[in-house]
């Protein structure tokens, strides 16, 4: 006769055996799933690698002319770059033209002299000594904005936020206002007390705001370039201002945020960087040797451009990256419209003729490009977006 309960035990004994031994399968799979994973994996990391590095070193010789729209120029109107494709502004209206000429949006109005701040896809237009702001989304909605005292400067958030200088006699405001239209900070100034303010600047999240002020003080003037924070730690402190620091025997006429936390102001004689997402410090500070003719600024560098010496190049650019270190300096000869600035690559171009180089200096290309070129865009790789006068050209670089 069977013993029950003896079968039993060999049963439970052999199913315990079992499940180890499938456990153990089960982990000698993921292991190898995980093992080949890690493999894919580097295997991508090292190819992307390969192709980014191939990109920076890659020379061209010429470009050839992918596709071409027709386009019609409005008189007296500037072009910014914007998303993946530019603005048209002049004093009737602004809009949004993406690289395939599809055009996205249209804002009409009626100013003498607009002033334009981008921000992600954000647009704010203002006009110069009238009292009208437009705030513009992404996706063509506006609202327009009353400041019942004429702009001076202006300048918008990633998030749609406004801020802008505005003249009233013998005081001066700086008014920040929600993308609803609602005036949220109005901060007084008087030239006798914190100076008058000439530049302004948010950061993306519009929770940070940066100010330079010119003060004249015992025959001299000099700088200052204060911080205000708009969320709980500014509540804490005078006007909200956080932090400040003067600049004696210089004019700052720029001051910028390049992200949340970062910014920058640039003075006749000097640069310095700033970094803090509540109490912004000034971290770096650099007496220029020769006068700033132009300066230039992506989210992680400044390029500063100056007029050539002994004989190099008519110019010289020297770019930052926002640690304060010199990445770049470079003599270059050709007249230029505008500099574009990437982790890849220092871009300059005018209406016919384009240099391009990586960041360490080398030439990736010297020659031209399509005529009358008004604004040059990359597009990612070896293509271009080229806006002439009559066109929007793609163009690929051979």
């Amino acid at each position: 006769m069977v013993d029950i309960r003896e079968y039993l035990r060999k049963k439970e004994k052999n199913e315990k055996k079992d499940s180890k031994n499938f456990k153990r399968e089960i982990r000698a799979h993921r292991l190898k799933v995980i093992l080949r994973s890690c493999c894919v994996i580097g295997v991508i990391a090292a190819l992307t690698v390969t192709a980014v590095t191939l990109l920076k070193n890659q020379t061209y010789s010429g470009y050839t002319v992918v596709s071409a729209i027709d386009r019609n120029q409005v008189s007296g109107s500037t072009l910014l770059s914007y998303q993946n494709g530019f603005l048209t502004y002049s004093k009737d209206g602004i809009s949004y033209t993406d690289y395939k000429g599809n055009a996205m949006w249209n804002q009409t109005y009626d100013m003498q002299l607009p002033c334009v701040s981008v921000r992600s896809g954000w647009v704010a237009v203002g006009d110069y000594n009238g009292n009208l702001i437009y705030d513009i989304s992404q996706d063509g909605t506006s609202k327009q904005i009353d400041t019942n005292l004429p702009v001076k400067s202006l300048s918008v958030a990633a998030n749609g936020v406004v801020a802008a200088i505005l003249e009233d006699g013998d005081v001066t405001w700086i008014n920040v206002y929600n993308p609803t239209g609602e005036k949220a900070v109005g901060i007084k100034t008087t030239m006798q007390k914190s100076g008058y303010p000439v530049s302004v600047s948010l950061s993306d999240n519009g929770k940070l705001m940066m100010v330079a002020y010119l003060k004249a003080e015992s025959g001299s003037m000099k700088s200052i370039v204060s911080f205000y924070n708009f969320d709980e730690v500014g509540q804490n402190y005078t006007d909200t201002m956080v932090s400040s620091y003067e600049y004696s025997d210089t004019v700052i006429p720029l001051a910028e945020f390049a992200g949340t936390h970062t910014a920058y102001s640039v003075g006749n004689n000097q640069f310095m960087l700033y970094e803090g997402n509540e109490i912004p410090k000034n971290i770096f500070q650099n007496f220029m040797q020769e006068e700033v003719q132009d300066v230039r600024s992506s989210g992680n560098y400044v390029a500063f451009i100056f007029n050539g010496t002994n004989g190099n190049g008519k110019y010289q650019i020297d770019i930052y990256n926002m640690n304060g270190t010199q990445v770049l300096s470079l003599p270059f000869a050709i007249e230029y419209r505008d500099v574009l600035i990437s982790d890849q690559e220092l871009i300059i171009y005018n209406e016919g003729e384009c240099l391009i180089y990586n960041l360490n200096g080398k030439e990736k290309y010297s020659g031209p490009i399509p005529e009358q070129t008004q604004l040059l865009k990359t597009l990612g790789g070896n293509r271009f977006l080229a806006v002439t006068a009559n066109s929007i050209d793609m163009i690929e670089m051979k």
